[in-house]
C-alpha cells in the first residue's frame, strides 16, 4: 500500500494558527522546503488546513479504533502538541512519504530527530504497556513507577491526550538534572558542625548486585554494539532504549557465554569506573549518591574515598580472572595504607558483602593474593556489612529455576503474558544463568539453615500488615484465577518447603537441598560446572570439615565453609532493615503435558529440549494475605529482598563460633525497623525506611557509618536487635 503524502500547510507567524493561498511568498517557499520537488510544490502549499484535517482524522481514527475500547490512551492531531518542533516531526512521521521525508530530514537537526526517537520509544513502550495492563491495575502500578520519575515534563512534549493521565508529569528526573538542598547533606552536616566529625579512615565502598552500570567497549564492525560504544547498557536511559529498540542486541550484550562465563565473542562490556559508577541506577534514582554526599559533608573526597566498582554478572573467579579485581583492590589498600599510614574502612552492600568476604579468603592464600594470614588484618580497620545476604537470597533460586520472582509473579496473567512475549521465561531464566554472579546468592546450608518440609527455624515470621497494606498489589477479582483457596491443604506449609507444590501437580514438597537437586536436572550441564567449579552451598560443622572446604576457593562465597581471616583487631558491623515482607519460599505448578502452550499460565518451556523436565512455575492463583502468601510467594521477615535467617544469622550466632570466626573478631549487629514515611514527597520511603536499597538512604544507618569512618563508634555503637533473630538462630541445625 501506498504511503499517505502529507499535503502542507501553510503557517501563520506565530506558529500555531494555519492560512489558505493568500499567505506571503516567504511562508510559500518554506512550505515548499518540505516537499519532494516532484513538480507539486506549489500545489502542496496551496492545499488548505481542511484537507491535511480530513486525511489525518482518517489515519488516526484507523489508529484508535486499533486500540482496545476500554484503553484510557486517546491518539490526537499532532499539531496539539505543545512542542513545535515535536508536533512537526509527528506530523511528518505519519504522513510524509519516503521521498519527502528524506529531503526534509536534511532540515531537521539530527538532536531533534534523536530526542524525538527516544522519547517516542519510552511512550510507545510504556503505553503499550499500560494499555495492556488491567485498568484496576493502572493506579497501583503507575504509583510505583512515579517513585523512580517524578517531573518531567512530558505533558509539554507529546499531543495532549495521547498517554494515560498517571504517567504525565511522573518521568522527571531520569532527564531533569538534580537539584541539591541543605537537608541532603544530613546527618553529615550536623555531626560536623556540632560534634566535629572528620575523615579519619580511607574508605571504599563496594555495590552489590545490579548498582553498578555496565558500558560497551565493542568495536567489532559486524557487532551490533559498535553503535553503543562507551554507553551504558545497564543502567541511564541508553539502557532502555536498548531494551525497547534493540532487544536482541541487548540480550547478547548482557548475556554471558555459558560455558566460560565470560564475554561472547565481539562483545565488551565492562563496570563503569569511579564514584559515579554507582551513585545513581539512572538520574533520579540514588544507588550510593546519600551516603557518597555524607562522606563529603565531613569533609571526604574522592582522594580518600573510593568506590570499587565491578562488573557482577561474573563468577567472583571470573572477576580475577577478566579484570584483576581482588589484585586491584589489594593493591588500592595497600598503597592508601602506606600513604596515609591508616588502614581501611570497607562499605560493602548487598552482594558487595559477599564479594567482600570472597576478598577475605583470597588475599590471604596461596591460591589467590598470597598475602599471608595477618593480611586482612594489617590492612583493614572494619568492615561494614550492609544488608548482606551472607546466606543467600530464595529469589536467585526461583530466578534461575524458573526465570520468576515475586515483581514478575505478581503482574497478573493479562501484563504477565505480555512479558512473556517480549522477554520470555525461558530467555529471563537463560541470562540470570549465565550471570555466575548471581549464583553466589544461591541460599547456603541447605535443610541445615532453611529447614525441612516439616518445619523451618523462622516460621510464621511474615509482617501481616505489610503483606495486606503495602504488598497487596491487586485482589483476587483483578488477577484471573487468584483466590484465598489454599490449594495443598488446609494449612499452609512450612517456610522449610521451599518449593511447595500444588496437589495435583505430581510434584512433592521440596526442601532446599530437594530444590538444588531439581534446579540440577533443569538448568543443564554448562550451568551445573559453573555452579560447581565456584560455589558451595553446603555447611561444615565440625573443625575437620572445616579444615578441608575453608581451602577451597568455591567455598570462599560461602561462610559456613569458609571461615573468617585471622584478624582479631578487625570489627564487623552487620546493619541491615527487619520488619519488611520479603520472599522466603514460594508454591510452584507444573505445566501439564497435554496442554497446548499458547494456553499456558506461563508460556516459554524453562526445562530442557527433551521435555523429560517438567516446565514448572510459581502458581499466583495460590493466595492469602492472613498466611502473608502474596499470589504464590511466601512472605517472611527481612528488608523486602533478603530474608532475617540470611541478613542476620551469621552476624547474630555464626560468627559467635569459633568454627566459622577463630580470632574471634568482634561482631556488632544493628537492625533498623522498617518505616515507611507517609509523606508523599518521600517517594524513596523516606530517612527510616530499612527496604534493601532504601536502607542506603536511611539516617540513623548514614549515622552510624560516620561515627564508624571518623573513628567515633566507640560512643554507643553497641548491639541492637528487633526481631527474632536470636530465637530463630538457636532452632539452626548447626
Amino acid at each position: 500500500m501506498a504511503p499517505r503524502k502529507r499535503k502542507q500547510s501553510q503557517k501563520q507567524t506565530n506558529g500555531h494558527a494555519h492560512t489558505n493561498g493568500n499567505s506571503n511568498n516567504n511562508n510559500n517557499k518554506e512550505a515548499n522546503q518540505h516537499c519532494n520537488g516532484a513538480g507539486n510544490g506549489d500545489a502542496h502549499s496551496h492545499h488548505n488546513h481542511d484537507g491535511f484535517t480530513a486525511e489525518a482524522k482518517e489515519a488516526l481514527e484507523k489508529l484508535t479504533n486499533a486500540l482496545p475500547r476500554n484503553s484510557k490512551i486517546e491518539v490526537r492531531h499532532p499539531t496539539l502538541s505543545r512542542n513545535p518542533s515535536v508536533a512537526n516531526y509527528l506530523r511528518q512521521a505519519l504522513f510524509v512519504n519516503e521521498s519527502e521525508a528524506l529531503d526534509h530530514k536534511k532540515h531537521v537537526p539530527a538532536g531533534t530527530r534523536r530526542r524525538v526517537i527516544l522519547l517516542l520509544g519510552i511512550i510507545i513502550g510504556m503505553g503499550l504497556a499500560t494499555v495492556l495492563m488491567r485498568q484496576s491495575k493502572d493506579a497501583a502500578y503507575m504509583e510505583a513507577f512515579s517513585h523512580y520519575f517524578q517531573d518531567f515534563d512530558l505533558a509539554s512534549m507529546v499531543p495532549s491526550g495521547m498517554i494515560p493521565d498517571e504517567f504525565i508529569g511522573n518521568v522527571s528526573a531520569m532527564f531533569r538534572p538534580e537539584i541539591l538542598t541543605e537537608e541532603e547533606f544530613y546527618p553529615g552536616e550536623e555531626l560536623r558542625e556540632e560534634h566535629g566529625y572528620k575523615p579519619k579512615y580511607p574508605v571504599t565502598m563496594i555495590p552489590g548486585i545490579v548498582s553498578t552500570g555496565l558500558e560497551s567497549w565493542s568495536t567489532t564492525n559486524n557487532s551490533c554494539s559498535q553503535k553503543y560504544f562507551r554507553k551504558r547498557m545497564w543502567g541511564t536511559t541508553t539502557m532502555f532504549k536498548a531494551v525497547l529498540l534493540d532487544k536482541d542486541c541487548w540480550i547478547s550484550n548482557l548475556r554471558l557465554d555459558p560455558k566460560t562465563g565470560l564475554d561472547p565473542e565481539g562483545v565488551r562490556l565492562r563496570a563503569a569506573q569511579g564514584l559515579e559508577a554507582a551513585d545513581y541506577f539512572v538520574q533520579g534514582y540514588w544507588v550510593w549518591a546519600p551516603i557518597i554526599k555524607n562522606l563529603a559533608a565531613i569533609g571526604y573526597d574522592n582522594n580518600n574515598m573510593y568506590l570499587a566498582s565491578y562488573d557482577w554478572r561474573l563468577s567472583f573467579a571470573n572477576l580475577e580472572n577478566r579484570d584483576n579485581y581482588f589484585s586491584r583492590l589489594k593493591g588500592s589498600l595497600e598503597l592508601s595504607l602506606k600513604m596515609t599510614g591508616q588502614k581501611h574502612v570497607l562499605v560493602a552492600h548487598s552482594m558487595g558483602s559477599n564479594v567482600m568476604f570472597y576478598f577475605f579468603k583470597w588475599v590471604e592464600s596461596d591460591k589467590g593474593g598470597k598475602g599471608g594470614p595477618n593480611w586482612v588484618n594489617d590492612h583493614v580497620h572494619t568492615f561494614v556489612n550492609i544488608a548482606g545476604p551472607m546466606l543467600g537470597v530464595p529469589k536467585t533460586l526461583a530466578a534461575v529455576l524458573s526465570g520468576e520472582v515475586r515483581d514478575t509473579a505478581q503482574l497478573g496473567a493479562v501484563s504477565a503474558y505480555v512479558l512473556e512475549k517480549f522477554f520470555s521465561r525461558r530467555e529471563r531464566a537463560d541470562l540470570f544463568r549465565s550471570w555466575g554472579g548471581l549464583s553466589s546468592m544461591i541460599p547456603k546450608g541447605g535443610n541445615r539453615i532453611w529447614g525441612t518440609i516439616k518445619g523451618a527455624p523462622d516460621d510464621g515470621t511474615h509482617d501481616e500488615e505489610e503483606t495486606v497494606i503495602k504488598e497487596k498489589i491487586a485482589k483476587s477479582e483483578e488477577t484471573p484465577g487468584a483466590t484465598s483457596k489454599r490449594k495443598y491443604g488446609e494449612q499452609s506449609p512450612t517456610f522449610g518447603a521451599m518449593l511447595a507444590f500444588v496437589e495435583g501437580s505430581n510434584m512433592e514438597n521440596h526442601g532446599m537441598d530437594e530444590s538444588m537437586g531439581l534446579l540440577s536436572k533443569m538448568a543443564g550441564d554448562d550451568y551445573n560446572a559453573m555452579l560447581a567449579k565456584n560455589y558451595t552451598v553446603g555447611a561444615s560443622v565440625t573443625q575437620k570439615q572445616m579444615d578441608k572446604t575453608t581451602k577451597d576457593p568455591a567455598s570462599w562465597t560461602n561462610p559456613l565453609e569458609a571461615s573468617l581471616p585471622h584478624a582479631p583487631r578487625m570489627k564487623i558491623y552487620c546493619l541491615y532493615g527487619v520488619g519488611k515482607s520479603t520472599e522466603r519460599s514460594y508454591t510452584y505448578n507444573r505445566v501439564s503435558d497435554l496442554a497446548p502452550h499458547i494456553f499456558d499460565q506461563r508460556p516459554g518451556n524453562v526445562s530442557d529440549e527433551t521435555g523429560q523436565i517438567p516446565n514448572i512455575y510459581i502458581d499466583t492463583s495460590v493466595h492469602d494475605d492472613k498466611l502473608g502468601i502474596s499470589y504464590g510467594v511466601h512472605q517472611g521477615d527481612g528488608d523486602g529482598t533478603v530474608p532475617l535467617l540470611s541478613t542476620g544469622y551469621m552476624c547474630v550466632d555464626g560468627w559467635s563460633k569459633k568454627l566459622y570466626n577463630p580470632s574471634g573478631m568482634k561482631v556488632i549487629t544493628r537492625e533498623f525497623t522498617h518505616q515507611s514515611s507517609l509523606s508523599p514527597v518521600d517517594i524513596r520511603g523516606g530517612k527510616r525506611t530499612a527496604d534493601h536499597v532504601d536502607i542506603l538512604g536511611n539516617y540513623q544507618v548514614t549515622k552510624d557509618l560516620l561515627a564508624i569512618v571518623a573513628g567515633r563508634d566507640g560512643d554507643g555503637l553497641e548491639e541492637q536487635i528487633y526481631s527474632k533473630i536470636k530465637e530463630y538462630s538457636a532452632k539452626v541445625d548447626i
